[in-house]
């Protein structure tokens, strides 16, 4: 057995107490000058895809995570009209979705503006982490804290950072390459318990605009592009070897992607290929390293946002 694969005794430990069931697709971009503010939410025990309800304007390159059975719009660049004029704002701005009533409402602003930044959720507190502002990439990272609706700074980055994912892993925030302002493989990890930023071991290639997901106590990063292609390829990284695995490919590059994990499969969405805006999809099986075909989106959406509820 290749050394790629993963074994059915990681998965039966590393099974979560509460499994996300659904995957929800937001906003993006469908074309160079068609923003999307549309919504969509991916069952897979029947294969298909409903519409939900819409952004409040067309947003792309934000971060997109779950907090307490929410989904939250962070930052990105929003299309806005004024005097019949559209125009185009990198956001502080936040949106919260409630399943329950299928409505977005506004939450507290960041204290920065951020596109292209990552966002994720540690013990019940939001982090926006770097990203672009308009004019320049960013290393500072703030956290949102709902019980005092309100944004508090953390350490920065060791690197300016846009164009990369942020995921979380054994209660530490991982930044995962990017720009900033040359095409990056590094990767740095933090404690919040020490509010503290080190350097781990690079990926194999250099990365923006990919797909990041944890499964089974790895990091999973996919697609993208290194600053000469488009990329298909897929890594993951073990926190306790200090070391990233190369897996088995996707059947065609994407950039723009997003990735999430329901039932132990890595689901790869969307993106671009370098010749088209994707509504695809493909399913990565980490037992038996192959992928397989699952329904496409409504829409071709690239730097989107993505999440498991």
């Amino acid at each position: 057995m290749p050394e790629h694969r993963l074994s059915h005794q990681t998965v039966l430990k590393t099974q979560p107490r509460c499994a996300p069931k659904v995957l929800c697709a937001v906003g993006g971009k469908a074309g160079l000058f068609n923003c999307l503010e549309s919504m969509e939410m991916y069952f897979p025990q029947d294969d298909s895809w409903i519409g939900l309800a819409p952004l409040v304007a067309p947003r792309y390159e934000f971060g997109l995570c779950t907090l307490d059975q929410k989904v939250y719009v962070v930052g990105g660049i929003a299309t806005h009209v004024r005097q019949g004029i559209n125009y185009r704002k990198h956001e502080s701005s936040v949106e919260c979705w409630d399943p329950v009533t299928n409505t977005w409402t506004s939450v507290e602003r960041m204290n920065e503006c951020r596109s292209t930044l990552g966002a994720v959720v540690l013990a019940g507190e939001l982090y926006a982490l770097g990203g672009y502002d308009g004019t320049s990439c960013l290393q500072s990272v703030e956290k949102y804290i709902p019980k005092a609706k309100e944004w508090q700074p953390v350490a920065p980055m060791i690197k300016t950072r846009s164009c990369f994912a942020g995921a979380v892993l054994d209660g530490m925030i991982y930044a995962i390459g990017g720009y900033g302002p040359a095409h990056m493989n590094s990767v740095e990890r933090y404690d919040p318990a020490k509010d503290f930023w080190e350097m781990v071991a690079p990926m194999a290639d250099k990365r923006i605009n990919f797909g990041v997901s944890v499964m089974l106590g790895f990091v999973f990063v996919v697609g993208g592009h290194n600053g000469v292609s488009h990329l298909s390829s897929i890594e993951r990284y073990d926190p306790h070897q200090n070391q990233w695995t190369v897996c088995r490919p996707m059947t065609e590059p994407r950039t723009g992607v997003g990735a999430a994990v329901i039932d132990n499969y890595l689901y790869v969405v969307g993106g671009h290929s370098g010749s088209s805006y994707l509504n695809t999809v493909q399913k990565y099986d980490p037992i038996s390293d192959t992928w397989l075909d699952s329904a496409g989106m409504a829409y071709s959406r690239c730097n989107f946002g993505l999440t498991a509820l």
